[in-house]
């Protein structure tokens, strides 16, 4: 694969990068010559993980520092997420390539301090990616443009013959229902929403800025589920291949990352859903601009981004 070839100078940064797959991630872009940022709630396991990073990568010690940064915030906080803006800002590095890597699967319906428009997963999900995105697109204008990926899951696709909504609007507060399940369907559908709102605003932007989503796959060895009780998670690994064929290891899912990053085939994608390194279709619903939109803006009244709106 020739396009993994020295992209010194560039940046990428990745949320959720303490472990599981956007650890993996950020190993591929770190051995691609990558200037890495990971980002994490967790201070000490940020520092092991990039350790795992640079000795992956082969990186010399003399160099480390420049080469693999981490910053430190949690997207259940809306302060804690500017916080982060601010940590990646003082760095004084270029914005290449930015991935939203970062989700919960939670246990019981919960909310933020921030807010009871929304429950916690969603918070968690989208609406505190959607405010870091919006934030960091000047410094990413500023770079030369580059590119946004948005990590959806199948799950937001409807069972078969269900008549049900994944996330009706009058809902995304969980009030009316609420599973752990349905909960987490609804986040992805919702990351699918804002990705496809945001391409579309971005479409004609100069330098080009463009926004895809992605289905990683199902991935036993990811913290997704780390609110779960320990019993959950340490069954989860063996009961996930049982209820689902698209099972990926780390080490492919990692690769698919770095491609749809640098790989030429996907050079001028923008809006798109990738699974698994191809370009699919996602939900009927996800392609609801109505309510979309609606979502959107909503989730920027949450966030205080009200400039950022976008006519329904």
């Amino acid at each position: 694969m020739s396009f993994i070839n020295n992209h010194t100078g560039k940046t990428v940064l990745i949320t959720g990068a303490s472990d599981g797959l956007g650890l993996e991630a950020a190993k591929h872009y770190a051995k691609a010559q990558f200037t890495t940022v990971m980002a994490g709630r967790s201070a000490e396991k940020l520092a092991k993980a990039a350790e795992a990073v640079r000795l992956a990568a082969n990186i010399d010690a003399t160099q480390a520092d420049q080469k693999v940064y981490t910053i430190c915030f949690d997207f259940s906080s809306l302060e804690s997420v500017r916080d982060g803006v601010t940590q990646f800002l003082d760095l004084n590095l270029p914005l290449n390539i930015l991935i939203n890597n970062a989700g919960m699967f939670g246990m019981s319906r919960e909310f933020t301090k921030d807010s009871n428009v929304f429950d916690k997963v969603l918070m968690i999900n989208m609406v505190g990616p959607l405010l870091f995105t919006e934030l960091l697109l000047p410094k990413m204008r500023e770079s030369g443009g580059g590119k946004i990926l948005i990590v959806s899951s199948s799950t937001h696709l409807p069972k078969k013959n269900s008549k049900k909504l994944i996330l009706p609007l009058d809902n995304l507060d969980g009030s009316k229902t609420w599973s752990s399940q349905s909960s987490y369907a609804a986040s992805k559908l919702a990351d699918l929403w804002w990705a496809y709102v945001l391409a579309d605003k971005l479409s004609d932007s100069e330098p080009k800025i463009s926004v895809n989503a992605i289905d990683p796959g199902a991935i036993p060895s990811t913290g997704i589920a780390r609110e779960a009780p320990w019993i959950v998670q340490k069954v989860l690994p063996y009961v996930l291949p049982l209820m689902t064929s698209n099972i990926l290891t780390l080490e492919k899912a990692g690769e698919h990352y770095l491609g749809y990053g640098i790989d030429p085939q996907y050079a001028s994608d923008n809006g798109i859903y990738y699974d698994r390194g191809n370009k699919v279709k996602s939900s009927e619903e996800s392609y609801d601009m109505v309510k979309a939109k609606t979502v959107y803006n909503l989730a920027c009244q949450v966030t205080g981004l009200d400039d950022s709106k976008v006519a329904v």
